[in-house]
């Protein structure tokens, strides 16, 4: 596993002073979090690592519950796209897919924008959010039901044409032109890999990608034991979801099991981001290849601190993980090399508030721009990806040319997201707060 490396001396003067700040926000009276946990890089190996709160409130154990460490699991949410992005690279290089081939010759339907029906979409504009897929009205959808409900005219999920982009006020939104990020998109991917496989999405990714990569890390809590769930950390958000109530602080959104195994036959259906009720449902009759929604390829993986490191190496390394080749180094080079990025002479892109400005196959780039920056006064490019969901907030970024980045994770909020967009940036004032503290610590000015 990734090597540990001293901090140098420039980087210990700042540790007090950083890890002030990242306490601070247990105990913050307006915002606070739960539980957190961080990660730094620098030349190739692990700098630092530090965890505080708790992964689980219980008030009356000893402490107020468990707390968060570097073995905690959380749902990761969209970081959960990158294992996805290494699926379809490792499919790549075994040269049964094509990044740049139509994609629905991998589907047994035809994949096209009814209002561009003539142009191809490709899984590079899938992974790159480029391809015309919108999420619409749902777009993660029960077993029983196969993803061309959600894409074919007609379609039970297909309600006035809300999964495809239009240019109906005059801008080409055509596939391969427009940037609008879409879940969905890794929907569809999750469902071309069934196709190719014939193996259940999460059981593919636990063995074609996960277990390769030595973690136990899953996208389906029914592979965790009783001792694993212990050890998978709720969501939280405020309990009044408007006012911090200090008597009341915390209701668990999500992965609340409270030690229960689940069943494997068994998934969570969610669309967090379109506010639809969770609904559990059975996988009894679910043919492969069907719907590959199911298993949030998206934003359902459940993985820890101590796992995270393994997806930090395999990508500062060029494709190695403990010295085990997983990736190409070309594959991985493919990853971070940007497909779209915004131009404001021209608007060619949904930047979601200048936060998204590079994007690239299954990799976001932070150019240091107007909205897409870590530190107010300072420039520093790093490309990863955020994670949002459920009061999760979550960041891995990395310079591979510097074999140096940063991970946070924070499993709630103690205020609504809404009223706590950033000072600086396109993220969240929590965000912002946290790479500051690691960026000004780690990696200084000069």
């Amino acid at each position: 596993m990734m090597k540990q490396i001293a901090p140098t001396p420039l980087q210990r003067q700042g540790m007090e002073q950083m890890e002030q700040r990242l306490d601070a926000l247990l105990h913050d009276p307006i915002m606070p979090v739960p539980g957190y946990g961080v990660m730094a890089f620098d030349r190739g190996g692990l700098v630092y690592q530090r965890y505080g709160g708790l992964a689980r409130i219980e008030p009356g154990a000893p402490g107020g519950g468990t707390p968060f460490g570097e073995d905690t699991r959380f749902r990761t949410a969209s970081i959960s796209k990158i294992f996805s992005a290494l699926a379809v690279m490792q499919l790549c290089e075994e040269g049964k897919i094509d990044l740049d081939e139509d994609a629905g010759l991998y589907l047994d339907f035809p994949l096209r924008n009814p209002n561009y029906p003539a142009v191809p979409i490709t899984l590079r504009m899938l992974l790159s959010h480029t391809s015309s897929v919108r999420d619409g009205s749902v777009y993660s959808i029960p077993p029983e039901d196969r993803l061309e409900e959600l894409l074919l005219p007609g379609g039970k999920y297909n309600r006035f044409g809300d999964h495809f982009a239009d240019g109906s006020d005059g801008t080409d939104r055509s596939p391969g032109r427009y940037f609008s990020y879409a879940n969905l998109n890794y929907g569809i991917i999750g469902t071309i890999l069934e196709r190719l496989s014939g193996i259940r999405f999460d059981e593919y990714m636990r063995t074609r990608v996960l277990e390769p990569m030595g973690l136990g890390a899953s996208f389906n809590v029914g592979d965790f034991d009783v001792q694993a769930l212990g050890r998978l950390s709720p969501i939280y958000q405020s309990r009044n979801g408007a006012l911090w109530d200090a008597s009341q602080p915390w209701a668990a959104q999500i992965d609340d099991y409270n030690g229960r195994e689940q069943p494997r036959n068994q998934v969570l259906i969610t669309n967090p981001d379109l506010g639809g009720e969770n609904v559990m449902a059975s996988l009894a009759d679910y043919r492969i290849g069907d719907n590959g929604t199911l298993f949030s390829p998206q934003g359902g993986l459940r993985i820890s601190c101590r796992e995270m490191r393994a997806l930090a190496e395999l990508l500062l390394t060029g494709g190695l993980v403990d010295g085990k080749r997983l990736l190409s180094e070309q594959s991985v080079d493919t990853m971070f090399t940007s497909c779209w990025r915004y131009d404001p002479d021209h608007p060619n892109g949904d930047s979601y508030d200048g936060l998204m400005c590079c994007y690239g196959p299954g990799i976001h780039t932070m150019t240091s721009g107007a909205g897409d920056r870590f530190l107010q006064e300072r420039d520093i490019v790093l490309s990863g990806h955020f994670g949002e969901a459920y009061g999760l907030l979550a960041g891995l970024f990395l310079d591979r040319a510097r074999g140096r980045g940063i991970f946070y994770v924070i499993n709630g909020q103690g205020a609504p997201d809404s009223e706590h967009h950033g000072r600086y940036s396109g993220m969240y004032e929590w965000e912002e707060r946290l790479c500051t503290a690691l960026l000004d610590c780690f990696f200084p000015k000069g």
